[in-house]
């Protein structure tokens, strides 16, 4: 029942991540930018689910919503730099959660990696498809363009967390 309560939530991350990266890139590209939808959804889907859902749900969004609605996109790549950004902070915040690091820390370190395998991404398959940059600057645009989303997000998370994780305690004690 535990695993089918897993896959059936991933599932649910997976589709909320679609739907509001959707909702805020309607809004204008910008907004899905600076709020970082797609981030949000994977930290908490680490947090709830444990690193190894985390990461199949960080991989798989991106890509998802780059086929479906265009965004990311997938020309330029910016969907393939983000794969593995996204897996990497599903997989760090759902580790960094079960081994019981203050989440306010958990959040800073996830996405300072999440930020450097970004930064490694956008430099090496940037250098596959022609865009060429110099590794200081993929590492400065992958911070630079994320404050606002990364401030809102260390703000928002925890509550929602918080919340979420409750509800779904008060939930599963009747599927057991």
């Amino acid at each position: 029942m535990n695993k089918l309560r897993n896959i059936t939530i991933s599932a649910l991350f997976i589709a909320t991540g679609i739907v509001v990266s959707f909702i805020f890139h309607s809004f204008g590209g910008q907004l899905g930018k600076i709020f970082l939808p797609l981030h949000f959804v994977v930290l908490l889907g680490g947090l709830i689910l444990g690193p190894s859902a985390g990461a199949i749900i960080g991989a798989t969004l991106p890509i998802l919503s780059g086929l479906l609605f265009g965004m990311p996109p997938l020309m330029p790549p910016i969907a393939f730099f983000m794969m593995p950004e996204l897996a990497t902070y599903g997989f760090l915040c759902g580790y960094f959660n079960k081994k019981g690091i203050n989440l306010y820390l958990n959040l800073v370190l996830t996405m300072l990696s999440g930020r450097a395998v970004y930064s490694i991404a956008y430099y090496a398959i940037g250098a596959i498809v022609g865009i060429h940059l110099q590794p200081i600057h993929a590492l400065f645009l992958s911070f630079a363009l994320g404050i606002p989303g990364i401030i809102v997000q260390i703000i928002t998370i925890p509550p929602v967390y918080i919340t979420l994780k409750k509800h779904l305690a008060s939930r599963t004690k009747y599927l057991q």
